[in-house]
């Protein structure tokens, strides 16, 4: 091999949480893919990340890196080949974060173990939206106009939280271009060749750069990316398990991603198809060993797995996709283990407008909206499902009625000091109940009332009743101190209610 590097400019200025390529241009005789190189960055009062690059196409190497503290940071190469080996950049500076929607990466609150926070201390109330292929809508338009929309309204209805592929290739319900708002097969590959015959040795540097264009409009409206590296039921053609293509995937992806702030790591959409757990264990603890910037994993839907406490280690959250028990699942996962938990997969909104080919089970936004509550109030998180932006077809518009009724429920639960509540399904009959006894109750109402057992809440308490498919509110009198039956208001007709009680202040 020989090379010739030409030197990133000096005097880089990166907010915090922000990130930045540097870049380092040589000529390699053989495969570029095959060399590797890192970066030791460090930072101030001794802070040292040690980032992996990546190869970008046209002979440039990437170091993308993502302060993590405000002042100076220097930058140091290595690889095996010179030319790359020892580059310095010794002028970067990270300058306070001036993006009100981005807090940095997601992180475990050390004192609420079972929630989220960020990286800056902000909460983090998890509502989650599946949008499998949201990298593959439009890829052969240049502004990506149909991507940003579904992003730019994901975003403005409150949801914060994506899971999307890495790659998927196509569907069993809806196989080849089945209409326009059909994407799969994708126009692109995540590899050389084609998904028939792929060149596992060489990553596609086209596909994954519109795949960062996706990344970096997520982060920039708030939206935490949950990439789920691989997809067994979606017609891929994946690397063979426990080759050196298998490993050169998982690294490039980790390295090429881990300085966006807004990523967590998922092994696999429904993990349970990889049979050899140990082969799952050695690769999350490979994405672990690469990313510095400690990013939170998990492994979707693989029960074996997850509750086998040979891998805790492995995974700092609970995915699951559990279609009947919501509430007792999220119990018995909490009971389990203290960590996050979500199902992330409890009903599939019905498609609206044409009919179109897609998944076999179709649920009524009622439904599915019926199901988040009691998972939320149950202490766990939820991921909404609509049929035409969850898998390879998308028709964005028109807008399905489930997404405003999350916004309602986002918009009601972060009224609450939810981080603090805990399931007390013991304090009220008529509903699932999540509360801080003495402080503050939310009780979901199907039927026309609920009781609520407010002994510890003597005095002068707050009540309100909220719509949950409209958002109206309607304040009621209520007396603290005792065993209290409450009144669904009559105007709410079918609609399920919220009751939330809190202490008068």
């Amino acid at each position: 091999m020989f090379a010739v590097l030409v030197m990133p400019s000096a005097g880089v200025q990166i907010q915090q949480y922000h990130s930045h390529d540097f870049s380092f241009r040589a000529q390699v005789a053989g495969n570029p893919f095959d060399v590797e190189m890192d970066a030791e960055l460090t930072g101030p009062d001794g802070v040292r990340l040690t980032v992996p690059g990546f190869y970008d196409g046209a002979d440039v190497w990437k170091i993308r890196f993502s302060p993590t503290h405000t002042g100076k940071w220097t930058l140091r190469t290595r690889s095996t080949l010179a030319a790359l080996n020892g580059k310095t950049e010794n002028d970067i500076e990270c300058i306070p974060n001036r993006h009100a929607a981005i807090h940095g990466g997601l992180r475990i609150d050390p004192a609420h173990p079972y929630h989220f926070r960020y990286e800056d201390g902000a909460h983090y109330f998890l509502m989650g939206y599946e949008c499998d292929w949201l990298w593959g809508i439009d890829m052969n338009d240049p502004k990506r106009a149909q991507m940003h929309k579904l992003i730019d309204r994901i975003a403005a209805r409150g949801f914060n939280h994506v899971l999307v592929n890495v790659y998927a290739h196509d569907t069993s319900w809806s196989p080849g271009k089945q209409n326009q708002w059909d994407y799969g097969p994708p126009e692109m590959f995540a590899w050389a060749g084609t998904n028939e015959k792929p060149d596992h040795t060489r990553l596609n540097v086209d596909y994954f750069r519109l795949y960062d264009g996706m990344m970096e409009a997520l982060r920039d409206k708030g939206l935490v990316a949950h990439l789920m590296l691989k997809v067994y039921n979606k017609k891929v053609n994946w690397p063979e398990k426990n080759s050196p293509e298998e490993r050169k995937y998982f690294r490039y992806v980790v390295a090429r991603y881990q300085a966006f702030s807004n990523v967590v790591w998922d092994f696999s959409k429904e993990s349970y198809n990889e049979k050899d757990n140990e082969l799952q264990a050695r690769l999350l603890e490979y994405i672990r060993s690469l990313d510095a910037y400690k990013r939170l994993t998990t492994a979707h839907d693989d029960d074996a797995f997850e509750w086998d406490p040979r891998y805790w280690h492995t995974l700092d959250f609970r995915t699951d996709q559990q279609h009947s028990d919501y509430a007792a699942m999220v119990a018995f996962d909490r009971n389990m283990r203290a960590r996050p938990v979500i199902n992330s997969e409890f009903g599939y909104e019905r498609g609206v407008d044409v009919k179109l080919p897609t998944y076999r089970k179709e649920d009524d936004w009622e439904e599915q909206l019926r199901r988040a509550y009691w998972v939320y109030l149950a202490g766990g998180y939820g991921v909404y499902y609509y049929h035409y932006t969850s898998w390879d077809v998308n028709k964005i518009d028109p807008e399905p009625p489930g997404v405003a009724r999350f916004e309602i429920l986002r918009k009601a639960f972060e009224t609450l000091p939810y981080w603090r509540m805990s399931p007390a399904d013991r304090l009220a009959v008529g509903g699932p109940c999540l509360a801080l006894p003495g402080e503050v109750y939310a009780v979901y109402a199907e039927k026309a009332s609920v009781t609520v057992n407010l002994v510890e809440l003597p005095g002068l308490v707050k009540a309100v009743w909220i719509n949950t498919w409209t958002g109206a509110n309607e304040a009621v009198p209520l007396q603290g101190g005792g065993v209290r039956k409450v009144e669904k208001p009559e105007n709410f007709g079918k609609a399920p209610g919220l009751l939330i009680v809190r202490k008068e202040l």
